[in-house]
């Protein structure tokens, strides 16, 4: 699997403020290793979820991730089963066709599930 260095994308649902602005939480660099490491954390808020915070490579409620994936030579996105706001939100970032990582995609000929579907 090659997954997507997204920053918000599998806790975008947290947000906190400053000042008055809202702003998502982040993953941190620990997030993308594939081990824990004592008194390390993997997002900026560090909330706990079903007892526990957010692992590596894993997603809080109402977040996703996406990775490609070698063996079927797709995108592919996952997150938490029947998460109605994670699903909406992969929904409206595929609709938004003009996204950078779209274009640098479409340069290597990889075609993404929103692209095929649109050809079919």
């Amino acid at each position: 699997m090659f997954h997507w260095y997204e920053m918000c994308d599998a806790v975008q649902a947290e947000t906190y403020k400053i000042g008055d602005v809202e702003v998502a939480n982040f993953v941190l660099p620990l997030y993308f290793t594939g081990s824990e490491e004592v008194g390390g954390r993997n997002d900026f808020l560090g909330r706990i979820h079903d007892g526990k915070t957010l692992r590596s490579f894993s997603v809080n409620p109402g977040g996703y991730i996406g990775f490609f994936n070698p063996q079927t030579g797709e995108h592919e996105t996952f997150s938490r089963k029947d998460d109605t706001q994670a699903e909406e939100r992969m929904k409206i970032k595929l609709r938004a066709k003009t996204a950078r990582r779209a274009i640098r995609y479409r340069r290597f000929g990889v075609k993404t599930a929103a692209a095929k579907k649109t050809a079919a």
